[in-house]
C-alpha cells in the first residue's frame, strides 16, 4: 500500500511527460558534466519553452522572468563577479520554480524550462553541484520514461 502512491506518480509523469519516440532513436547516456554537445537522437520539440508562452498558462512565471532578464541586462552591461553571481541566482530560483512550483503542466514544457534554465545556470557556474543535480534529476525522468532528452 505505500508503494501505491509512487506507482500512481510514475504512471502520472509517463503519462504526461512524452513525446513519441521513433523507433530508430537510441537510449540517450549523458552527463551534464560530460560532453554538452547532444547526440543525434535528441531532438527539439515544438514544445514552446518561450517565456511570453508559458506565461500565459501560469502567470506567476513572469516575476521570475523579469527578474532573471533584470539580472541578465546588469550582467552584459558589466560584467562584475556580483552581477554573475545574481544573473546565476536567477537562473536557478526561475528553474526550482518551474521544476517545483509552476502551473504549467509537463506536457506544455514545464522540466524542458526548467532544464533550460539550469544549463545556463550550469554555463555560468560549471562547478555548482546543486545545479549538476538538478540537471541529472531531470534528464534521468526523461531516460526512465524513454523520451529523448530535450536539447533546448
Amino acid at each position: 500500500m505505500k508503494f501505491l502512491p509512487i506507482v500512481f506518480f510514475g504512471l502520472l509523469i509517463f503519462t504526461s511527460c512524452g513525446e513519441k519516440k521513433n523507433e530508430t532513436e537510441q537510449d540517450v547516456s549523458r552527463t551534464p558534466m560530460s560532453n554538452r554537445s547532444m547526440p543525434s537522437s535528441v531532438q527539439k520539440s515544438d514544445i514552446s519553452i518561450d517565456d511570453a508562452a508559458l506565461i500565459i498558462l501560469d502567470p506567476k512565471m513572469k516575476s521570475y522572468s523579469e527578474e532573471l532578464n533584470e539580472a541578465n541586462k546588469k550582467y552584459n552591461s558589466g560584467k562584475t563577479l556580483k552581477s554573475k553571481s545574481a544573473l546565476i541566482d536567477a537562473y536557478i530560483k526561475y528553474a526550482d520554480y518551474m521544476q517545483y512550483e509552476s502551473t504549467v503542466s509537463p506536457m506544455k514544457g514545464k522540466y524542458r524550462k526548467a532544464l533550460s534554465l539550469y544549463r545556463k545556470a550550469l554555463e555560468l557556474d560549471s562547478g555548482n553541484s546543486r545545479v549538476m543535480a538538478e540537471i541529472t534529476q531531470i534528464e534521468g525522468i526523461y531516460k526512465s520514461m524513454g523520451r529523448p532528452i530535450p536539447n533546448d
